[in-house]
């Protein structure tokens, strides 16, 4: 009973200081198609209701997911609950929905959907950054979890992040331990791989590790890169 009283709380905190809402929607593509996966969804969004999407779409291609079958994922991110379902109801009963179903017939298949809402962001918020590191939590104290890496990035160390970050809770997607996760953006590998060198061995990010290790547990990462993105709005618009 504990559990899910502790559940509903953290769900309510998560929306009640929200902005963009969001869908992983992860996909398996056969080996040779991820270009038809790519034409088939350009010429979705392309089409008179792809036209109406209100917020950004992004096509990524797993780099690194574990056990996953997915390799690819589609990110649609709207300001708002709303938005989300005031378009996909006009998707779903449009002909170009139903043109892109055909065209991918066969070449790739479903592997999860999840929805999420975002709670907080911080860094530069930009739509030039492509390479996606998605860490996953199972967090039991949110404000306390915030808190830290709220004090990690307003650190010496923490101000020279470089990219952009995103925490999440999960409002549904099965039953799974991870109920957050934190999207972090660069804009390249390189960059990542230099940022995560200067901030592993300072004593803030020693600090960070001491500060969350009571408000959950981390229970891993995946690594994806933007293949092409639609939509009229930026990232810093969806997350105000």
């Amino acid at each position: 009973m504990r559990r899910i009283v502790l559940a509903t709380a953290i769900l309510f905190a998560a929306q009640a200081a929200s902005s963009a809402t969001w869908t992983l929607i992860n996909i398996q593509v056969e080996p040779g198609n991820s270009a038809k996966i790519t034409a088939a969804a350009d010429k979705l969004m392309n089409s008179a209701v792809g036209k109406e999407f209100p917020g950004q779409l992004l096509l990524q291609a797993n780099v690194a997911n574990g056990a996953s079958a997915a390799t690819h994922s589609f990110v649609p991110i709207y300001e708002s609950a709303a938005d989300q379902e005031a378009w996909v109801a006009k998707l779903q009963a449009s002909p170009a929905w139903a043109e892109y179903q055909a065209a991918t017939s066969g070449v790739t298949q479903g592997v999860s959907d999840v929805l999420y809402r975002t709670v907080k962001s911080w860094g530069d918020i930009v739509d030039t950054d492509v390479v996606w590191a998605a860490h996953a939590f199972d967090v039991t104290d949110p404000a306390g979890f915030m808190a830290a890496i709220d004090t990690l990035t307003n650190s010496e160390t923490g101000k020279n992040f470089p990219g952009q970050a995103h925490l999440s809770a999960v409002v549904a997607g099965g039953i799974s331990p991870g109920n957050y996760v934190l999207s972090v953006g660069y804009a390249s590998l390189a960059e990542m791989e230099t940022w995560t060198q200067t901030i592993q061995p300072s004593a803030d990010w020693a600090a960070y590790i001491k500060a969350t290790q009571p408000t959950g547990e981390f229970l891993g990462t995946t690594l994806s890169r933007n293949i092409k993105r639609w939509g009229p709005a930026g990232l810093e618009e969806l997350t105000d």
